[in-house]
């Protein structure tokens, strides 16, 4: 009805990008962007479609035009950590999270990315010490069970990180949408638990 409805596009790309629809993901998020070059949002969400269709650099590059626009808005850091963790530039990685943590301290999503990247370093002791205050935090606000399920596979408990995958489905955690396209979970993939949530989730 509103063919130039910046959040039509901009949702509908992500829809497309979560089922694994990446080059007409891209096309729609270009669109959005072009509609409202100034909403970071677009662009931070393009910066994550760009990495999920495997375009890692041009990913990198929309990431940091966002955060020349919107230095303090903190989804964006978080999504440049995903690029560095599947580039495995750990440190750099690391950094992004914790610029991400620092920016909102609400946001939980980079806890999990800070525990996930400190256990891929071989820093077990300091990631387990962000997953406790994951815990602590799920405890007391609440915690989304796929970022747990990060944390856990992170270090290398896949038993837990499916666990914690079945009660995001089970919690209908809006997270599981990604669980086609999130490469962090690749480890995952032949596990017939893993099969059976892509199964449950039709994807």
């Amino acid at each position: 009805m509103n063919p130039n409805d910046v959040n039509a596009h901009l949702f509908y790309a992500h829809a497309l990008s979560n089922t694994g629809r990446h080059q007409e993901a891209l096309s729609e998020v270009k669109l959005a962007r072009e509609l409202d070059p100034l909403f970071a949002f677009t662009g931070a969400l393009e910066g994550q479609f760009l990495f999920h269709a495997g375009r890692h650099d041009e990913a990198l590059d929309r990431l940091q035009k966002t955060l020349e626009l919107a230095p303090n808005f903190w989804m964006p850091h978080s999504f440049t950590a995903l690029v560095y963790i599947d580039k495995r530039m750990y440190p750099e990685a690391l950094a992004a999270a914790r610029k991400a943590r620092a920016l909102s301290a609400a946001s939980t999503f980079s806890m999990g990315l800070e525990s996930y990247t400190l256990a891929k370093m071989g820093n077990r002791e300091e990631s387990e010490k962000v997953l406790r205050e994951m815990l602590e935090i799920g405890r007391t606000r609440g915690m989304p069970p796929t970022h747990l399920a990060t944390a856990y596979n992170g270090l290398g408990d896949t038993e837990s990180a499916l666990g914690w995958l079945e009660k995001g489905f089970a919690e209908r955690d809006p997270k599981m949408t990604f669980l086609k396209v999130d490469p962090k979970l690749n480890n995952l993939r032949s596990s017939p638990r893993f099969i059976e949530l892509m199964k449950r989730m039709k994807l």
